[in-house]
């Protein structure tokens, strides 16, 4: 009885996990965002060419290239696969770690209130080259009071919170924060969180989309440029 509720409690999941993101329509329309007076159409983009052409062999997939040989560049992406140190799927039991949908449902969220924040944590060469529609790059350096204080306030104050006294601080305005880097293997966006963690920042406010960059471009997600 008990392996049965499981199976449809699992299976109840999935379907959820499944309509929520059909309802994203990330292989059609996509998603329309606007922000900072531009449009954004996130989606995952096909190029004609890949459509017909399968990839997915598992001969190839687990050899360690991962793509047949002879695919067009169009239909193929390298990724650096030793660099960084591997961070754990969790930072603490309150905090999130969430995927694709999620970041995109956020996003989508936040186009109607203004207490939401998308963080790319990464320094600006690397958020100028590539990012995440409507993130605000707040590199992970300005977090340290210690040795960015003027940078630490103003990022005090874009995520709503105020300095009642030395190191007391008032979070009734603090926003919900999602926060990203590079990928697994990026620290960044996690001394980012470590900070406000330091300072008594709400961690229910705050999510950590793990996968960063990495995973948002290997899934050939919409991204922006500076």
């Amino acid at each position: 009885m008990l392996k049965h509720t499981l199976k449809l409690a699992l299976a109840t999941s999935l379907l959820t996990l499944a309509v929520n993101a059909s309802e994203l329509n990330l292989r059609g329309d996509g998603i329309e965002v606007k922000y900072d007076e531009k449009t954004y159409n996130i989606k995952r983009i096909h190029d004609e060419e890949c459509r017909q052409i399968n990839g997915a062999d598992p001969k190839n997939i687990w050899s360690g290239d991962y793509a047949k040989e002879g695919l067009s560049s169009k239909c193929v992406k390298k990724f650096v696969t030793t660099v960084g140190k591997i961070t754990p799927m969790k930072i603490t039991d309150k905090i999130q770690t969430i995927g694709e949908i999620e970041v995109i449902n956020f996003i989508k969220e936040s186009q109607e209130r203004d207490d939401m924040l998308l963080i790319d944590a990464r320094l600006p060469d690397w958020f100028l080259q590539m990012s995440i529609p409507t993130a605000e790059n707040i590199p992970f350096t300005y977090f340290n009071k210690d040795k960015y204080p003027d940078d630490f306030y103003d990022v005090l104050d874009m995520i709503g919170v105020k300095e009642v006294s030395k190191g007391k601080y008032d979070f009734t305005q603090a926003k919900e924060l999602v926060l990203f880097c590079n990928g697994a293997w990026c620290p960044q966006s996690t001394f980012a969180i470590e900070n406000l963690i330091k300072i008594g920042y709400p961690e229910e406010k705050i999510s950590w989309y793990r996968g960063g960059m990495y995973s948002w471009k290997m899934l050939n997600l919409t991204t922006t440029s500076e």
